[in-house]
């Protein structure tokens, strides 16, 4: 663009052209050879990726030739040097607004964009990215016809370059507005201003939804008070500023307005995080305000762990954050690290603790053994050694060394109990590539979360296309024979379903998912020998609880005659409306009313949806009590007390809440794991923060708490009378 302009015959548009031509030519060797490529390995959507590298790639020669145009015309004898500063000029603009505001998604005249968050893998061209393209290219316009508006006066006299130049201006404006409008410019009083609600404590500073009701703004607030309480222990310290939380609706909003979709993420630097639709109980919310906690103990002005002092330290980082949130299921840290250790899944920590090979591994194992040694070393050296190896970006110590570090901690992990089932859940659950190692990860994830929101016939249309791209995709294949059996096509969802029962390449679990599909499609067939064998094969290798649940309810099915066939249909069908679930259990109950599975789903539906009608609760409590002595699987009794303790607690009632998960925590008969005692520990200080936290809060009823607490005890005595 400068060497164009300085051509003395070539108008300021003209020399736009020739440089931009110049350009864009140099952009068909990179488009041939990764065409070539494509014709070699899998391409999903070489159209869409040839989309996106006309507005990112194709758009920035024209806004590079256009910019260095203007600036040789200004500039002749400096063009090259004040161009070349020009760019670094911008670069380091947007690395400021990206240290100084909310976005961690950047958009650039000359770079295009940069999404922000590495695992957000579901990328558009949305209407931002065509109004920042739409805004480059106007602004270069202008410059390019100002640029030329002082000679071409000089020389002719005429107003016609002045009335392109004001064309262009005017265009230029009406982008700029444009890209304001959609969400190309964005700072911390746009989000806030489009978020509209805002609730400060003495340590919070929350940004939320202007349309959050009170009562969902006090909950959530408990909750990220609770949070901060927990992350104060863990610490032993408190933060020097209000910790600021980004609250948005919904994943979709949470992109538009600060750029990460489903990936919640905090700015240490900031004392702040973003998250969407934030629960009660939701482990991410402490891991992502640890990530605040840690600024505490880290030198300004970047608050974070370097590696060697330069880069990021992400296995400190996000090690430290999964130590202080220390999530807990079935399993801890420490047992799943156990477990993927004992199946041989597990990278090399030393190879994990080195930032470049952090991202080489799939995130949830590379978090998982982080976290583990993390706290581990915690446990084992103090929080203040923790502390020192954060600020240093190193574990090792002189006094210290690596490598008995780990070593000491690979033979601690010998030690963790682990039954045989969760060997198998553990393969499936961490047996997966990094983002890096992902065929069409873009597309993939696209195609995924358009076929959660379609209906049946469409959603398996996209799920096709998904195992054309990837035909040994295993989640697609067992979302496959479940679409199959939505809409009656049961010979094709059996035959699907005992192909990858078949497959020893599936994996343990899917091959177990796929078993009980054909149990399903048995039983719904009338093979209820097959069923039953095939359901009790399953069982015997399930681990997780929501599995074991609903084994136990559909084995019981099996027995019950018509009532039963419609529980098998209620649980393999799809989703449906909450009034016709009701309307099918009702039904069952109808038919079959001392059968406790019936009244255990018909109460467990009912709590779902009675939020604060006292009515409907109360008729969920009579049916959970009255399913409580015919319950003999631990995972369903289990279940029961876990929803009379949670009904409890968002009643108000938080001492009865406390007291009643204590009491599941101390009971032989449920097979408790170590995790889920420590999950219900945490739901007790929970449930006692809360209660304490709640002077300015509208109490619960006497009433309330006295029924909550009746059918606790009836719970406890039917529990006694089956033992």
């Amino acid at each position: 663009g400068v060497r164009a302009r300085r051509a003395a015959t070539l108008r300021a548009g003209r020399a736009w052209a020739v440089a931009t031509r110049r350009g864009l030519a140099g952009l068909v060797g990179p488009l041939a050879l990764v065409t070539a490529n494509a014709l070699r390995v899998q391409n999903c959507d070489y159209l869409e990726g040839l989309a996106f590298y006309a507005l990112i790639t194709g758009v920035g020669v024209v806004v590079a030739a256009g910019w260095g145009v203007a600036i040789g015309r200004i500039f002749p004898r400096r063009g090259y040097p004040l161009f070349v500063l020009g760019v670094v000029a911008t670069v380091v603009a947007a690395g400021l607004r990206f240290w100084l505001e909310p976005p961690v998604d950047l958009f650039h005249p000359f770079f295009g964009y940069w999404p922000g968050a590495l695992y957000d893998d579901v990328l558009y061209i949305d209407d931002r990215l065509l109004w920042s393209r739409f805004e480059d290219l106007a602004l270069v316009a202008a410059a390019v016809a100002g640029s030329s508006l002082p000679a071409s006066l000089r020389a002719t006299l005429r107003p016609r370059p002045a009335l392109l130049a004001a064309a262009a201006i005017g265009l230029a404006a009406f982008a700029r507005a444009g890209a304001t409008a959609h969400a190309v410019h964005r700072d911390a009083a746009y989000i806030a201003d489009a978020l509209g609600g805002l609730t400060e404590t003495e340590r919070l500073r929350i940004v939320h939804p202007a349309r959050y009701s009170p009562a969902d703004v006090w909950m959530i607030t408990a909750e990220l008070e609770f949070a901060y309480h927990e992350l104060r222990a863990f610490f032993a310290l408190d933060t020097t500023r209000p910790v600021t939380v980004w609250i948005y609706p919904d994943d979709a909003t949470k992109k538009r307005l600060m750029g990460a979709r489903r990936v919640r993420i905090a700015k240490p630097w900031q004392w702040a995080f973003h998250v969407h639709a934030p629960t009660v109980g939701q482990s991410v919310l402490v891991h992502e305000m640890a990530h605040v906690f840690s600024a505490e103990i880290t030198d300004p002005p970047h608050h974070l762990s370097l590696y060697r002092g330069v880069v990021p330290h992400m296995p400190l980082i996000e090690g430290l954050a999964e130590a202080a949130t220390w999530k807990t299921d079935r399993l801890d840290l420490h047992q799943w690290s156990a477990a993927m250790h004992r199946i041989g899944v597990a990278p090399p920590l030393e190879e994990l603790l080195a930032p470049a090979d952090f991202y080489r591994h799939n995130a949830r194992t590379a978090y998982t053994l982080c976290g583990s040694f993390s706290r581990y070393y915690r446990d084992r050296h103090g929080a203040d050694a923790l502390a020192d190896a954060y600020r240093r970006g190193a574990f090792d110590a002189p006094d210290r060394p690596l490598g008995p570090l780990v070593d000491d901690w690979r033979q601690f992990l010998t030690t963790q109990p682990l039954a045989d089932a969760a060997l198998a859940y553990a393969e499936a659950r961490f047996d997966r590539p990094s983002i890096f190692g992902r065929a069409c990860a873009h597309e993939i994830a696209g195609l995924r979360r358009a076929a959660r929101d379609a209906a049946p016939h469409d959603a398996l249309a996209l799920t096709e296309r998904i195992l054309k791209h990837q035909p040994g995709d295993i989640s697609a294949r067992l979302t496959r024979v479940g679409l199959l059996a939505a809409l009656d096509r049961w010979p094709d969802a059996r035959a699907q379903a005992e192909q990858l029962a078949d497959d020893a390449r599936a994996g343990a679990v899917a091959r177990a998912a796929a078993r009980e599909w054909v149990a399903d499609l048995a039983a719904l067939t009338g093979d209820l020998d097959t069923a039953r064998a095939l359901y009790a094969e399953v069982t015997e290798a399930a681990f997780e609880r929501s599995d074991l649940r609903r084994l136990a309810v559909k084995r019981a099915a099996l027995d019950q005659g018509d009532a039963g066939r419609r529980v098998l249909d209620y649980l393999t069908a799809p989703p449906r409306e909450p009034e016709s679930r009701r309307a099918l259990l009702d039904a069952v109950v109808a038919e079959a009313p001392d059968w406790a599975p019936a009244r255990y789903l018909r109460g467990r539906a009912r709590l779902s949806t009675a939020q604060d009608d006292p009515i409907e609760r109360a008729a969920a409590l009579d049916d959970l009590v009255a399913a409580a002595g015919g319950l003999a699987d631990p995972s369903l009794r289990f279940e029961l007390a876990q929803m009379i303790a949670d009904t409890a607690f968002y009643a108000g009632c938080h001492a009865l809440a406390a007291a009643r998960f204590t009491r599941i925590a101390e009971r032989d008969d449920l097979g408790l794991t170590r995790g889920e005692r420590l999950d219900l520990a945490t739901w007790s200080r929970r449930a006692t923060f809360f209660g304490a936290w709640a002077t300015d809060h509208p109490p619960p009823t006497p009433a309330v708490c006295a029924d909550i607490d009746n059918a606790a005890t009836a719970l406890d005595d039917a529990a006694r009378s089956a033992e």
